[in-house]
């Protein structure tokens, strides 16, 4: 299967890397500086303390006029997703999938199941209905990617050690179609885990319910989970954020294997750990806000169950990207 990577970053450089050592035609769409380290020396990673791997990849410019792939993984920030939604489209052969890998819920979260809110339009990450309009539904299976990379180079990644790590994929309308199996082949032929489900959306919450908590509180103070678990506050704000988003997901109908106590019982000693969304602050990119946490607070609108922590660490997180990216920085140390 002719295989495309669309989006450069952590994910998407190692996933290109190993589909590539496992003899896959495929090949990453990267831009700028990026497409240029990549070319000149392709990918290397490896576990921390543990083997190392360079492989070279195949890119394709933004320009490139390829196109015809049978899978698509698209590996964007969900708020990038709109501007190049027209050029993933016309990538893909016809009938082709999209296998959207993103943090938090997907524009497409009341499509294509019947529920009291089926056809509700989340206005959070669909503003202008572009998603919505230039994406066609039925080319697209919800993928979660439980596997931290970190950059430490302009093409160089560490993968942090994790009890597990795995992706799991699952269609719009919660069907097993035999496309799931292919591209279940397809990744678990490099080694790496793959669980086909058919609730994708339970999925998509079970490791939001994580981010909400770990990636809004590491980014706002800097630090890792540890932190928080240590401090005598600790516990009472990660009750609070978390239980307001389980209540959103309880009338939603869903039911998760997750509850404060354990995640906390989780964060005790992690003092190294860096969510993705610290990491972006820290290299001065957007936050990935709108997927994590607003659309929950928007559920939350919708279903009127009240969120007012949520709102309040919204707020953190938006003064705290607003300085990034405005000010180059929005928290400094600037002497002792």
């Amino acid at each position: 299967m002719k295989t495309l990577v669309y989006g450069a970053g952590a994910i998407g450089s190692w996933l290109t890397a190993e589909l590539t050592k496992a003899n896959h035609d495929v090949c990453v769409l990267a831009r700028g500086e990026n497409l240029r380290n990549l070319q000149a020396h392709g990918v290397t990673y490896g576990e921390v303390g543990g083997e190392q791997f360079h492989v070279p990849v195949r890119c394709i410019a933004p320009d490139s006029n390829e196109k015809d792939f049978d899978i698509i993984f698209i590996t964007l920030k969900s708020m990038q997703i709109s501007d190049a939604a027209k050029d993933i489209v016309a990538r893909m052969t016809p009938g082709g999938s999209l296998v959207m890998i993103q943090n938090g819920l997907p524009w497409w979260y009341f499509s294509g199941v019947d529920s009291p809110w089926s056809g509700t339009s989340l206005k959070t990450l669909d503003p202008d209905g572009s998603l919505t309009k230039n994406i066609p539904i039925e080319a697209v299976i919800g993928g979660v990617i439980f596997r931290p990379v970190i950059k430490v180079g302009p093409t160089q990644y560490a993968l942090p050690k994790v009890p597990k790590a795995w992706l799991t994929i699952g269609e719009v309308d919660n069907q097993l179609r035999p496309r799931l199996y292919e591209i279940e082949k397809l990744v678990a032929s490099t080694g790496f885990r793959v669980e086909v489900v058919q609730d994708i959306r339970k999925a998509k919450w079970q490791k939001l319910l994580r981010n909400i908590v770990w990636n809004t509180l590491c980014t706002i103070g800097q630090s890792p989970p540890g932190r928080y678990e240590a401090h005598p506050y600790g516990s009472e704000l990660v009750h609070l954020i978390m239980n307001e988003g389980l209540a959103v997901t309880k009338l939603l109908g869903i039911d998760l294997e997750i509850n404060p106590v354990s995640e906390l019982l989780s964060a005790k000693g992690d003092f190294r750990n860096t969510p993705s969304m610290l990491q972006d602050i820290r290299a001065g990119r957007p936050l990935e806000s709108a997927a994590i946490i607003k659309v929950v607070i928007e559920m939350g609108e919708i279903l009127k169950i009240p969120t007012p922590t949520l709102r309040m660490i919204s707020l953190f997180l938006d003064v705290l990207n607003q300085a990034t990216q405005e000010d180059g920085g929005g928290i400094r140390v600037v002497g002792k």
